[in-house]
């Protein structure tokens, strides 16, 4: 592995850059075990687990293997070198897990004495450390790198033989490592405090490590991420583990193919569906069934939250690469900790089809839970009305009362296909509640140059964040989003001329008037207070540039100019708006690296600093409707 590091041959991820090291663990945890009377759609019938990846902020300090690379894949049966002090009994924190000289410091400091300063954080405290390596998060999920491997290829269009052949050769793609440690300890802090927490949904050709670097550089500045895997055929290829098979070391580890004696081998495997880019019965019913699974999944994922954070862990639960003792022990740290007790604190965020998801349910929990929504088609989801509750605690809430119109809502390049269709149809005409509501500035949506250049779409994703998506606009340029039994492609090539626009730079701007604004966003424009979506988009950017593939393989992504700064620009923009929406003394001040918590002022805003203040050459700010 050093001969290849010298060769620069592996793909490198670049460090994240926020104040904190990042750690990250996945589970798999049967739906039967949470207390959720949400009926699996049809479709769903064989999913019996939810699986998603946590990313999150802790004290230990990062240590790969090799200065340039992280290690390759442990022994198979013997982890004991890579662990080091990772799983220290209440380790504290180190500034950041940047502190200097502290390397040989075996013994926590005391701190029960000290004042909790910074939102939170308790500074003076030490975490073991070790000269022993960190262990390494992989890229490729583990413990299936070769059938991933094998199921991107498949997806950019490789026949079966052929992409069997490429999950052989090379296997220099199995050891790309994030910049992150696997089950570190969480940072610790004082008793009420909380780390928002965020849920975020892939995208087509999506897992729950692809957007890996976009998750755990948000981690860094003081949030925990939860990335789940949707087994709904969008992603590359996916597994199920059947709740009663125990994890076997040497197959999660080395990927090894499992034998038929081996419980492993009673995995279900779901493959990649692909469904034309157009508007046809086929690709309604196929998308519909798809957004049907990762409905429920969110719904599922959520429950599971809740009960975490009541320090309650489902039974069957199953933490990658972790014996029980190990599983408990971290798992009980999130207790508590996870800011999602309060409605309207959970944070919803999502990429292209993930994006589409998120919207859609928000409006099917809001409106649904109202009876605001009409009736005519059968929804596609319908929210749990249970409340989780442990006994002699404080509730969680449910997703019908997490979801409100104050709900922070992060959005990447939107894409409209899949809400284009007859069942969801009564939801699209309905504005996103926080629109609605005058809570517009808790929706913040960024484009790619390639999606804001596809004008069909964009103008769909402008009726989306618009106060009436609804309303007739007229012109053949509409009639998809107007006339519901009109077929055709729905593509960047095909897409229709807008006759009669205003360009505005490199804007489209379509004329349009609006429908008369609700009682209390017309005293707000009166008062010129009103608040609007955060809509904009970084130039020479591609559809990927969001996900990982931006930054690993960047001579692929041929319409992307400098990955990293497209990167920095959606994490930059998305810390900002958190600290905006309420979290400015949860979540660090986009800074730089080497920053360390007590030099920190959470809660502060550095001036001149304000992303969304301007336009820059890279960063361009979209007109909405109106």
């Amino acid at each position: 592995m050093s001969f290849l590091s010298r060769l620069k041959v592996v793909p490198q991820f670049p460090s994240y850059k926020g104040p904190y090291t990042v750690a990250s663990f996945e589970l798999e945890i049967p739906v039967s075990s949470l207390p959720t009377c949400q009926r699996p759609p049809a479709s769903a019938e064989n999913v019996s687990t939810v699986q998603f990846r946590v990313f999150y902020p802790t004290a230990q300090k990062y240590k790969p293997a090799d200065a340039e690379n992280a290690p390759p894949n442990p022994p198979s049966g013997d982890t004991t070198e890579y662990n080091g002090a990772v799983h220290g009994a209440g380790n504290g924190v180190t500034n950041g897990g940047v502190a200097d000289g502290i390397d040989d410091v075996n013994v926590p400091v005391d701190t029960s004495e000290k004042p909790a300063t910074n939102g939170g954080w308790m500074p003076g405290w030490f975490s073991r450390s070790s000269s022993t390596a960190t262990k390494s998060v992989y890229w490729l999920p583990e413990p299936h790198q070769r059938e991933y491997l094998s199921g991107y290829a498949r997806f950019l269009g490789a026949g079966s033989g052929l992409a069997e052949l490429i999950s052989y050769i090379p296997r220099i793609l199995h050891h790309i490592a994030l910049p992150a440690i696997s089950q570190a300890p969480l940072l610790p802090s004082n008793t009420d405090f909380k780390f928002p927490t965020v849920l975020f949904s892939h995208g087509l050709g999506g897992t729950r490590l692809a957007y890996s670097h976009l998750c755990g550089s948000i981690a860094s500045y003081g949030t925990i991420v939860i990335a789940p895997e949707h087994r709904d055929g969008s992603a590359p290829v996916t597994f199920i583990k059947p709740s009663s098979s125990p994890l076997s070391s040497e197959t999660e580890i080395t990927g090894a193919t499992p034998k038929p004696a081996e419980p492993s081998a009673q995995r279900i495997q779901v493959d990649y569906t692909n469904y034309p880019h157009q508007i046809s019965d086929v690709t309604a019913e196929g998308r519909n069934r798809q957004l049907e699974i990762r409905l429920w999944e969110l719904s599922v994922i959520y429950s599971a939250l809740t009960q975490l954070d009541l320090g309650q862990t489902p039974t069957g639960t199953q933490m990658f690469d972790a014996d029980t003792p190990l599983r408990d022990e971290l798992l009980g740290q999130f207790k508590d900790k996870l800011d999602i007790r309060e409605p309207g604190r959970m944070i919803w965020a999502g990429h292209s089809f993930g994006s589409a998801t998120m919207i859609q349910l928000m409006k099917s929990v809001y409106y649904g839970s109202r009876s605001a929504a009409p009736t005519d088609e059968e929804p596609l989801f319908i929210p749990d009305p249970v409340v989780p509750r442990g006994a002699g605690q404080k509730g969680a809430c449910s997703l019908g009362e997490q979801i409100t119109d104050k709900s922070p809502l992060m959005l990447l390049d939107i894409w409209c296909l899949p809400l284009l269709s007859a069942r969801t149809r009564p939801l699209w005409k309905l504005p996103l509640p926080q629109v609605q509501n005058g809570n517009a500035d808790r929706v913040l949506a960024i484009m790619s140059d390639e999606f804001f250049r596809w004008r069909e779409n964009l103008r769909g994703v402008r009726r989306i964040l618009s106060e009436d998506p609804g309303r007739r606009r007229g012109g053949p340029e509409h009639k998809v989003f107007e006339q519901w039994d009109k077929k055709g492609e729905f593509h960047p090539e095909n897409d229709v001329a807008t006759p009669a626009v205003e360009v505005t730079g490199q804007q489209i701007v379509a004329p349009m008037t609006n429908k008369s604004p609700s009682p209390a966003l017309q005293e707000e424009k009166k008062a010129g207070k009103e608040k609007r979506v955060q809509f904009w988009y970084v130039k020479d950017s591609a559809h990927l540039s969001q996900s990982d593939f931006g930054v690993l393989f960047p001579r692929a992504i041929k319409r992307a100019k400098e990955p990293e700064r497209i990167l920095d620009y959606n994490v930059r923009a998305a810390c900002q708006w958190l600290r905006e929406c309420g979290y400015e003394k949860q979540i660090a001040e986009y800074g730089g690296e080497g920053e360390k918590l007590d030099e920190m002022k959470l809660g502060e805003k550095e001036k001149g600093d304000n992303i969304f203040a301007e336009d820059t050459d890279s960063w361009v700010k979209i007109q909405l409707e109106g």
